[in-house]
């Protein structure tokens, strides 16, 4: 009787743990992804000399929802100046939210250029928000908010929500 009773619980404990661990999954890989695109945010405006100019510019793609997209400008070769877009070396990182996915490119203009890359499979995860905002600026930097909410593209019950804060360089 005691394995019969085991038996009828094994799977149902199986498929659970295995949702569990989709969840976990789902939600380490947003946690990437906001992390690394956090990192450019915190690295905004900087410059080696005298640059000019907005560090960040918030906007969204044609057809995409408000603020769904960000561009985010730092002297990374160290020469005193934002190399502009257009550039081998050009300065300008994006990342939008584009039909369900998230992608990235340097050397974005403007956030309805072409040449974007997916920065996340598509096939594999949908992403249903990204939403950047400035929340506040003040003498010590700005604050920026990022919400990224996304389902599994094979199992849309398994979604995970994330935000994080992230403080902006000082321009």
């Amino acid at each position: 009787m005691l394995m019969l009773s085991a038996a009828q619980i094994y799977p149902l404990m199986r498929q659970r743990s295995q949702s569990l661990g989709r969840h976990y999954q789902l939600e380490q890989l947003l946690r990437q992804t906001t992390f690394a695109i956090g990192k450019d945010i915190r690295r905004a405006g900087f410059c080696n000399g005298t640059c000019e100019g907005k560090s960040v510019i918030i906007g969204n793609a044609a057809g995409e929802a408000a603020s769904s997209c960000i561009l985010v400008i730092y002297d990374l070769n160290r020469n005193g100046k934002w190399d502009k877009p257009g550039t081998a070396e050009s300065e300008y990182f994006g990342y939008r939210l584009r039909q369900g996915g998230i992608e990235v490119q340097r050397g974005a203009g403007d956030c309805s250029s072409l040449g974007w890359e997916k920065f996340l499979d598509p096939a594999e995860v949908n992403v249903t928000r990204f939403v950047v905002t400035e929340v506040a600026a003040s003498g010590s930097g700005r604050l920026y908010s990022l919400q990224l909410d996304a389902s599994w593209s094979k199992n849309p019950f398994i979604h995970r929500q994330v935000t994080e804060m992230i403080a902006g360089h000082v321009l």
